[in-house]
């Protein structure tokens, strides 16, 4: 798989089965977006716990909430570079949770993978 430019476009040109073919922009974009359904269908799931070690990170992410009226929490909405805007519902309890995790000082003498996990 290559990113490559045809007519000043950015694509991606990649070969499967000796069959290459250049997708753009917005045919990636879907093409992620049915990816991620169809693996949500699929067992096994994702861990519940990040994983162990180095992971992908994106770095001071932009960011929304949305307070909606008819949802007692609010929907989180982070943007990740590759992946674009990802949005989670959560509700007021999980809220507090997550309030209290993002302004508990880092511990100095837990772990350096010690996290709060709701």
């Amino acid at each position: 798989m290559e990113v490559s430019t045809e007519s000043g476009y950015p694509v991606i040109r990649f070969t499967i089965d000796g069959q290459t073919s250049v997708i753009g922009v917005n045919d990636i974009d879907q093409m992620i977006l049915q990816l991620a359904t169809a693996r949500a269908a699929m067992q096994p799931t994702h861990p519940v716990e990040p994983p162990e070690g180095q992971y992908p990170l994106q770095i001071d992410p932009c960011w929304r909430v949305d307070r909606l009226a008819d949802y007692d929490g609010a929907v989180l909405s982070i943007r990740h570079v590759g992946m674009g805007w990802i949005a989670f519902a959560l509700p007021s309890g999980n809220l507090t949770n997550l309030v209290e995790a993002l302004a508990s000082p880092p511990e100095m003498t837990a772990p350096v993978n010690h996290a709060m996990l709701n």
